[in-house]
């Protein structure tokens, strides 16, 4: 892997945490680079964290900033620049809920206007973006496997969904003009000189004035925290050996939860936690967990060196021996501080009213100003949940899907309107405000398909023209929406024969047209490709552990006087709506095949009832011939290949499986 020398490097806000590290770390550790830093010195940033490089001969501090196209583009024509770090942000979670459009100038623009100047003077060499592991969203708290660099992007606060705004320009430029780009995506740092709006250096802080130590939530909050000087060599390695347009994750797999890190802190200034530890009103919305895979830094040759303890005691002591560093931070150290981003020194939000003046000591310079916050809660509010819209509300799907938000505690709602009636499901998004939308509606025909060879209009009007309906209003919404499709569009062909093991993919055309049913199914689905805001999952033959519904595939066949016997894909509910409201919660989107691994045959599923269920019952067959006679439109067989589905939930059951666990042992009588 070749190596990269850079000459002359413009490094974007270094005089704030992260970057003056950095910044420090090259001008000690290669005298031959000239480094330039462009710093607007906002209320987070302080020149004394540039103290170690400013009086080396290659260090140049240039106060300014990144949204003046002017300022830019002389800095890169007089310094030379091949070279770029861009660090400068507004990072702080909190004030992007209060001050979000300031977000989208500093983060969004002034990356757009480093951008345009590195295509116009033509000498970048590398361009190395700095973003962060929030641009990848929440990741399941169950994960075993972290975020890797092709991961899909869900930023869920104004901070993140700017940051991967300004990465889809740095990747535009990258493939349209042929920038030299680099990004890295970083867990949380922590260590000396950070602005105590961050949770470490808040909670030291506090510790030393004998505060509470305020928690956001319930604590439980997941997150992996990495040493300021493993992370700038991390940098050293990506500005050295990183790979132009490739994307790196600085990350470790050592995690805590908050209300452990507020523990460790108290376990250091010999606090007890029972009676320091303050729980607050969250965040509009709180992450549970950030995971990263970070093994594509680590074959560059990086690896974190500095472990939890040790960091921890090297933050503490500095700031013991630093407690002036920043000034007055006082309203910094609030639960929920409200920093304005203005020049001149840092000022906050006073929204909230104020508590009694003991609770924070406030400073009257022309430079500060300070208004103190209270929370609305002192309670241990609940994380901000979902909310689900549900349209089948007399439906089976719709049913149960209800009955799994009631355990789960999700808020949700049936919808009032009908899937055809646009101005019906518009009222319905405006009173509900939901996060999610779930269509479980559709008409499949009572008894069984054959209905709708007779109701062909009624057919159309559910099934195709409601369900376009509900995409298109979902769209114009921004709502993603949950469709439950069928699996019922495929027959086994040559290329699929029955018994091969071969079975039909997301991708592949429908080829049954038997049913009029099927026929609107596969319409609409294939209408709804244009819908990039829907999430198709195509059942079939559903089966669940209620045996006494009558839509339930085993009570059907248990019921006739004779079935066929034909292997099948089927759809245990049990497991796989619980599933459904997990690719909800990922915002996954697309076709998928929402049936359990492998096929099952009649006579299979009866011997299982015969054996679990009824040692007495019996059963005849018949063929497909001789049901044709019996039946107004024939019947779909096929498999389906679950393989994407297993691929992003690796615990999914085969289809035996999954009738033993969730059907027949429950139900289990002999």
């Amino acid at each position: 892997m070749a190596s990269y020398t850079p000459k002359n490097i413009l490094i974007t806000g270094a005089a704030g945490f992260i970057a003056s590290h950095v910044c420090n770390r090259l001008i000690r550790n290669y005298p031959d680079y000239k480094i330039v830093v462009l710093d607007k010195l906002d209320y987070c940033s302080n020149l004394k964290n540039l103290f170690p490089s400013k009086s080396s001969p290659n260090f140049k501090f240039v106060k300014g900033d990144i949204g003046s196209a002017d300022l830019v583009n002389f800095l890169l024509i007089t310094e030379s620049i091949d070279t770029i770090m861009h660090f400068a942000a507004q990072t702080h979670v909190d004030n992007s809920f209060g001050n979000s459009f300031e977000f989208t100038k500093n983060n969004i623009y002034g990356t757009h206007v480093l951008l345009e100047a590195c295509k116009v003077t033509g000498q970048i060499r590398r361009f190395i973006h700095v973003s962060t592991d929030e641009v990848y969203g929440e990741t399941d708290e169950d994960a075993v496997v972290g975020n890797h660099e092709a991961s899909q992007l869900l930023p869920t606060n104004p901070y993140s969904a700017t940051k991967a705004g300004a990465e889809m320009l740095v990747m535009a430029y990258g493939r349209s003009y042929g920038l030299p780009v680099i990004t890295t995506r970083g867990n949380n740092v922590y260590g000396p000189n950070q602005f105590p709006e961050k949770l470490i250096p808040k909670f030291i802080l506090l510790a030393m004035r004998g505060l509470p130590l305020p928690i956001h939530g319930d604590g439980s909050n997941v997150r992996s925290y990495l040493y300021c000087e493993d992370v700038a060599e991390a940098f050293e390695c990506v500005l050295h050996k990183g790979e132009v347009g490739h994307v790196y994750n600085i990350g470790t797999k050592k995690e805590r939860r908050v209300i452990d890190v507020a523990k460790d802190v108290c376990k250091l200034f010999s606090m007890d936690p029972e009676t320091i530890i303050k729980f607050v009103e969250n965040r509009p919305f709180n992450d549970q967990r950030y995971f990263l895979d970070d093994q594509k830094l680590k074959n560059l040759g990086w690896s974190e060196r500095t472990t939890w303890e040790e960091g921890l005691k090297k933050t503490m002591e500095w700031y013991t021996q630093n407690p002036d560093w920043w000034g007055d931070v006082s309203g910094a150290l609030l639960p929920h501080p409200r920093m304005l981003m203005m020049p001149g020194g840092r000022h906050f939000d006073g929204s909230e009213e104020s508590k009694s003046a003991s609770d924070v000591s406030t400073n009257s310079s022309s430079q500060t100003r300070m208004v103190i916050p209270t929370s609305k809660s002192t309670g241990t509010p609940q994380k901000p949940s979902l909310k689900f819209l549900i349209y089948g509300r007399t439906g089976w799907i719709g049913g149960l899907l209800s009955n799994l938000c009631e355990k789960q505690g999700i808020p949700f709602e049936f919808g009032k309107g009908r899937l055809e009636d646009r101005s019906s499901l518009i009222a319905d998004i405006q009173n509900i405000k939901p996060t999610h939308v779930f269509n479980a509606a559709g008409v499949t025909g009572r008894p069984n398909v054959d209905w709708c060879e007779s109701h062909k209009t009624e057919t159309i009007r559910a099934n195709v023209a409601g369900t376009l309906t509900l995409a298109d209003v979902c769209r114009e919404h921004s709502l993603l929406m949950m469709n439950f499709a069928t699996g019922c569009i495929f027959e086994y062909d040559a290329a699929h024969p029955e018994g091969s093991g071969i079975g039909y993919k997301e991708e592949d055309k429908p080829n049954f047209i038997g049913s009029y049913y099927s026929k609107t199914k596969a319409m609409v689905e294939e209408l709804l490709k244009e819908y990039d805001n829907v999430c198709t999952l195509r059942v079939r033959m559903p089966i669940s552990s209620d045996l006494n519904n009558p839509r339930n595939f085993i009570t059907k066949i248990s019921r006739y006087n004779k079935v066929v016997n034909i292997p099948n894909s089927m759809t245990v509910l049990d497991e796989l709506l619980p599933i459904s409201i997990e690719m909800a919660k990922r915002n996954l989107r697309g076709i998928w095949n929402f049936t359990n691994p492998g096929v099952v045959s009649h006579n299979e599923i009866l011997e299982m009832y015969k054996s679990y269920i009824d040692p007495e019952f019996k059963w005849a067959n018949f063929t497909l011939e001789e049901q044709a006679k019996v039946i107004v439109a024939p019947r779909s067989n096929n498999e389906m290949d679950a393989s994407k589905l297993k691929n992003e939930f690796p615990e999914l059951l085969s289809i035996q499986d999954s009738l033993i666990k969730y059907v027949f042992e429950p139900n289990k009588k002999t």
